[in-house]
């Protein structure tokens, strides 16, 4: 045999090669040899285990109108203090939105306003926790700061175990005003 004709240039040398050590022993057989990945490899989502309640919010830098607003009900299932120590109040099991920050932002406010007293706890990708339970001179929670690309969890919480409250989720590049979004319908 020509040097030319060499297993490479045969494929199927390498699988009768396999064949026949395959037969030389009795530990190993063809039903023992691995399954081939055929699909892609899925790496892990961080939010997998905790979807948000009310959905996601894409923003990108100069997005319009600004403030985005959405809507929701709090939930008061589990302490804020066990997302953070420093949270106070009650929150739902799973995140209330994420926010999907297609681009960074250096400062972006996230605030929220109710009838009742809310409190917002905000997870960012990097793992930081923010949490506000009043901004000053108001019973309105307010979070401004640099927001990483990625998504962020965002909690508006309740003051009582078990309570619930409906709520306005703002999100604005520019200085905020609480009257900027309109109480909601209870």
């Amino acid at each position: 045999m020509d040097r030319s004709t060499s297993s490479a240039a045969w494929p199927g040398a390498s699988v009768a090669l396999l064949w026949l050590l395959a037969g030389c022993t009795n530990d190993v057989s063809i039903g023992d040899l691995p399954e081939v990945l055929t699909e892609p490899v899925q790496w892990l989502d961080p939010y997998a285990q905790s979807p948000s309640r009310f959905g996601v919010v894409p923003l990108h830098a100069g997005f319009t109108p600004d403030p985005r607003v959405v809507g929701g009900v709090s939930s008061g299932e589990i302490p804020a203090s066990s997302i953070h120590r420093k949270c106070r109040g009650w929150i739902s099991e799973a995140p209330d939105y994420l926010l999907d920050c297609e681009t960074a932002f250096l400062e972006l406010n996230v605030f929220a306003r109710s009838r009742q007293d809310v409190l917002l706890v905000v997870r960012t990708p990097d793992g930081t926790i923010l949490c506000n339970d009043n901004r000053k001179g108001t019973r309105d929670p307010l979070i401004r700061g640099s927001f990483p690309l990625g998504n962020t969890q965002v909690w508006v919480g309740i003051q009582e175990q078990g309570a619930t409250a409906s709520y306005r989720l703002g999100f604005s590049e520019t200085k905020w005003q609480s009257t900027s979004i309109p109480l909601p319908d209870d």
